[in-house]
């Protein structure tokens, strides 16, 4: 009813009841064309100075927890809106409390609707609880907003590229539910911190004396006094661990166990999280695919506030796709690592290849530690220290306990 012609229909009408004195039909052709004229103008400033946003409660928060997600709709001028609907795209992994989303599309996406109408320079907020059940990285957004006339007759459209993103940890649990022992649940490096010296803390030479470092004696000192001197270095009290975390599940590249990829990322968050409580210093390195195209993502060592939220959100957006191999990896990080430290290998798929490549760290000084995951115990050498964790039925157990 919006077109031209029947803009051309209600004048001439209009004309002609006034030219054979119709006054009933004049009336109800001025008001047909009034209304016209106010749908037209209204439709078309209908969505002018109306903004939509969304705040979410948090944009990280734990495998299990829940959030708020606001709604704010504001009409900015002095024209009222009969209605507007806003048609926001939703990740289909988070649990939507408090509504219901419309569900038949593509991907990951659902969409979540909302009607309001809005009074002249009006703002509205509705406000939604959201839950975490799975980790992840998920993106909230794009929207479309569409208004109108009161009576229906047009509908303005308009596209909001803003998005928001919400991040959910990998579940953490008690290390002690992954079967490792409870009192020294990683080995040695839970227990009581081990006084090292660092060769990069020179402190003074003195004489040798039977089971010092052959490999720290002091040459030049040794010739010059006649008597073999070594060198002393200053302690170091901090012990760092790096957990290596492989992304691949089967020996085809593209094919993957969606349980056993979750229980290494969870096993991985769980030991990370119980060693900066006990003060350690933490890094990690997985061999996922990173932005720009990166073949593996590593974060070094630490112990500041901010670590634990950079390791988890590194492991909740770790998709089972593979960049490098989990043994070339190893191998590149090994100038990285920090002196005397250890690194704790997680992987469903170990090969003969990953275990050349934690006996070549043994050799250089650090300390190794296999975990393996998988519904079969591998044969690891027994050279290497190695836990295995379990496989499905680990992990489904594992699904059941609270958080850590």
């Amino acid at each position: 009813m919006n077109r031209p012609p029947w803009w051309s229909v209600l004048v001439i009408l209009l004309i002609l009841a006034l030219i054979f004195r119709r006054g009933a039909l004049a009336v109800f052709s001025f008001i047909l064309l009034m209304a016209t004229l106010a749908s037209e103008l209204w439709a078309r400033y209908s969505l002018s100075n109306v903004t939509y946003r969304r705040v979410l409660g948090g944009t990280h928060i734990s495998h299990g927890d829940e959030t708020t997600l606001t709604l704010e709709f504001t009409n900015a001028k002095p024209l009222p809106l009969a209605w507007l609907l806003v048609r926001d795209r939703y990740p289909r992994s988070v649990n939507l409390l408090t509504d219901a989303v419309q569900s038949g599309v593509t991907g990951q996406s659902e969409f979540l609707l909302t009607m309001v109408a809005l009074r002249w320079y009006e703002r509205l907020r509705r406000t939604h609880l959201l839950r975490g059940d799975h980790r992840g990285v998920y993106q909230f957004g794009p929207a479309q907003l569409s208004s109108g006339d009161v009576f229906g007759f047009r509908r303005q459209f308009r596209d909001d590229d803003d998005v928001e993103r919400l991040t959910v940890f990998p579940k953490v649990v008690p290390v002690a539910e992954f079967g490792l022992p409870a009192d020294r649940p990683m080995g040695e490096w839970t227990a009581r911190r081990k006084v090292m010296e660092d060769p990069l803390r020179f402190a003074m030479v003195r004489e040798y004396v039977p089971g010092d470092n052959p490999r720290y004696i002091h040459w030049k000192a040794t010739a010059r006094t006649g008597a073999l001197q070594t060198k002393v270095f200053e302690p170091s009290d901090t012990l760092a661990i790096t957990l290596a975390v492989d992304v691949r599940t089967r020996a085809r590249a593209y094919e993957y166990v969606p349980e056993f990829l979750e229980y290494v990322i969870s096993a991985a968050a769980s030991l990370a999280v119980h060693a900066l409580g006990e003060r350690y210093m933490v890094g990690l390195a997985a061999n996922g695919l990173g932005e720009g195209g990166k073949m593996w993502m590593q974060i070094r060592p630490g112990r500041h506030s901010h670590q634990a939220t950079q390791i988890l959100s590194t492991l909740a957006a770790l998709e089972p796709f593979r960049g490098l191999p989990f043994e070339e990896m190893i191998y590149q990080l090994q100038p990285s690592l920090p002196f005397g430290s250890t690194l704790v290998a997680v992987t469903a798929v170990p090969t003969e290849g990953l275990f050349e490549a934690l006996l070549a760290l043994e050799r250089l000084g650090h300390r190794a530690l296999l975990l393996t995951v998988g519904d079969e115990e591998p044969d690891v050498p027994e050279l290497l220290a190695s836990y295995h964790l379990g496989g499905t039925d680990a992990w489904h157990r594992l699904q059941t306990l609270a958080v850590a």
